[in-house]
């Protein structure tokens, strides 16, 4: 049985090493096949030039792979060379037509010590070729690589170049803004700004109001007075840079812009000086136009918070030394009043209660009367001012008819020393204000409207009880005949009751024809009304202008704000040309008559029979 065992192992032996050498020979073929195949398709038509070497006569394909070590190629880029080498002699072999020779998949190194001599020196030398391709393109890529550093290490240069440039721009920029906010511009100073009040009104403003100006006008005015000569401008110099940026580009011009307005800003100056000293010296002498100017100057500067309103009108009486200020007082009433409370998050707004609207907002219009009060006799230096006139006004929709209305709710008539001697920081404004029997709207709990007071002296020697004659007259009285002391006194009469609804009071003056002033009236509106000087003509022929050009003179020598002319008979041409440039009212006859018709007079004027009466009476004092 062994041997039988034995036989057909043998058998089955030679069967499986039968069918390995027939799909050894069949691989062989196929793999001879798959060479060819691939020659044909590839090398068909090559021609193998056997009078070259074998390197020379392939160096189409050597440089193939030269592109593979140089990086044209991705697919070997990061390939040994002897792997190049050996796939670089796999095609020689394909195109040589040498599959016997070719490496396939050997390692070079093994391939190469059994190599046909020819070929072994072909693999050294494609290697030594590669090996030479690869140091060039290292070197070209190291060469490449530090060009890039060194323009990356320029670039990083002079971005760090340019980042210390802005930095320092940005410096000089805020030197510049600096100097600029130094800069006063004096093209603007002698303009009066007259604002309504802005913003909300925190009854914390109180203190604010209260606190005098850190520099009085007085100082800025001798400040200004004192630049009357040209000072050599101090440009301020441009920026240089190595670099060029649009920054410095705009900040340069931007410097020049500020250096030219140097120059202007130099003459106004001198033009300043020269107008400030203009207004001192008239307000040294009292001259009314530059008192007013200069008060308007004091109020304009005087710092109060925005809801303030900056509204205000200024007379002055040179003959009594009387100021007199009409200011626009905040609404207090119709508007929200808040404080200021401190909450974890900060500071906030509230409402005032009913209690604190009671006892903190009436103080608010006495503390602006006093502060303005405390400012114009605070730069009072020569005491021109002997007597100061404060009205306060508020503008308001009236609830009731929705119609903007304008009332009086605080007036203040008071001496320097009564306000100098003031210490506003400590002081009640409205118990000060009361103190110095100034006149309120109480505790302002509704716009009460107070009358302004006003405080021209309406004494004067020549003024004389009025004669009543307006109820002895009947109605066939011809005013141009009669008695010219009757009808002085008519016309004072007549006055009073026209301006009696505005708390006008007339006086009227001694009896001495035509002297200039017959009556006088005080209307104790100081803008609107002020003092009046009436002169009555009991004319039969046309009054001419020289009369106009007589009370005229009367009205400034008087320090009246106007002049009213009345006559039984007309007026000229001329005269009417001259008084509408001035500040005179025209009454002739007929208006006259209309002025007394209002009253309930009615009387007559008949210039020929007045004519007529004269020239008797003249002829019966001849005999």
């Amino acid at each position: 049985m062994t041997w039988v065992v034995l036989i057909i192992a043998g058998i089955i032996w030679l069967i499986v090493k039968g069918s390995k050498g027939v799909s050894s020979i069949s691989s062989t073929n196929q793999k001879n096949q798959s060479f060819l195949n691939r020659r044909d398709e590839k090398y068909k038509d090559r021609v193998i030039d056997t009078s070259k070497s074998l390197f020379d006569r392939n160096t189409d394909i050597i440089k193939q792979f030269e592109l593979k070590v140089t990086g044209a190629s991705t697919s070997y880029r990061y390939y040994e060379t002897d792997n190049i080498t050996r796939d670089c002699i796999n095609e020689i072999a394909l195109a040589e037509n040498k599959m016997s020779v070719s490496p396939d998949h050997k390692y070079l190194s093994q391939w190469i010590g059994n190599a046909p001599a020819e070929w072994s020196a072909l693999a050294k030398q494609i290697k030594s070729s590669l090996d030479d391709s690869k140091y060039k393109v290292s070197s070209e890529r190291n060469r490449l690589d530090s060009e890039k550093r060194k323009i990356q290490d320029e670039k990083t240069r002079r971005d760090n170049k340019i980042a210390i440039e802005e930095r320092m721009v940005k410096k000089a920029r805020e030197s510049f803004e600096f100097r600029k906010r130094q800069q006063n511009d004096p093209a603007g100073i002698q303009e009066i700004n007259k604002t309504k009040g802005s913003g909300e009104m925190y009854i914390e403003y109180i203190r604010d109001i209260l606190t005098p100006n850190e520099e009085p006008w007085c100082d800025i005015e001798s400040d200004l007075i004192s630049a009357n000569k040209e000072i050599p401008v101090v440009r301020f110099p441009h920026f240089t840079s190595s670099v060029k940026l649009d920054s410095v580009v705009a900040l340069n011009e931007e410097i020049d812009e500020f250096n030219q307005q140097l120059e202007e800003d130099a003459k106004n100056r001198v033009k300043n000086s020269s107008f400030f000293s203009g207004i001192l010296s008239g307000y040294e002498k009292g001259d009314k136009e530059s008192m007013i100017s200069r008060i308007n100057l004091i109020v304009d500067g005087i710092e109060l918070p925005k809801a303030v309103p900056r509204v205000w009108n200024v007379d002055f009486d040179p003959i009594e030394s009387i100021a007199i200020v009409e200011v626009m007082l905040p609404d207090v009433v119709h508007t929200d009043i808040y404080k200021k409370v401190t909450l974890k998050s900060g500071i906030a707004k509230k409402e005032l209660n009913q209690r604190e609207k009671k006892d903190e907002v009436p103080s608010i219009h006495p503390a602006i009367i006093l502060r303005i009060a405390y400012e114009l006799f605070r730069n009072d230096i020569k005491n021109q001012i002997k007597l100061l006139v404060l009205n306060g006004w508020v503008e308001f929709d009236d609830p009731n008819t929705g119609v903007k209305t304008k009332t009086y709710t605080s007036s203040l008539v008071v001496e320097k020393d009564k306000i100098m001697a003031l210490n506003l920081s400590k002081l009640d404004p409205l118990s000060a204000f009361t103190n110095l029997k100034g006149k309120s709207a109480g505790k302002l709990i509704d716009i009460i409207p107070v009358t302004p007071m006003m405080s021209l002296d309406k004494k004067d020697k020549r003024f004389i009880e009025t004669k009543e004659v307006l109820n002895k007259l009947g109605s066939e009285t011809n005013l141009a005949a009669m008695d010219w002391q009757d009808f002085e006194s008519l016309i004072a009469e007549l006055f009073e009751k026209e301006f009696a609804s505005e708390g006008g009071e007339v006086k009227v003056t001694q009896a001495s024809r035509d002297r200039g002033v017959d009556a006088v009236v005080f209307i104790p509106d100081p803008i609107k009304g002020g003092k009046y000087i009436i002169q009555a003509k009991r004319y039969t022929n046309t009054v001419d202008v020289s009369a106009v050009r007589d009370l005229c003179a009367v009205v400034k020598k008087e320090g009246a704000s106007k002049g009213i002319l009345v006559t039984t008979s007309t007026y000229g041409s001329d005269a009417y040309a001259f008084a509408q440039n001035e500040p005179i009212t025209l009454l002739n006859g007929a208006e006259l008559l209309g002025l007394l018709a209002k009253h309930n007079y009615k009387f007559r004027i008949n210039l020929s029979e007045a004519k007529k009466i004269n020239i008797a009476n003249s002829n019966y004092k001849k005999q």
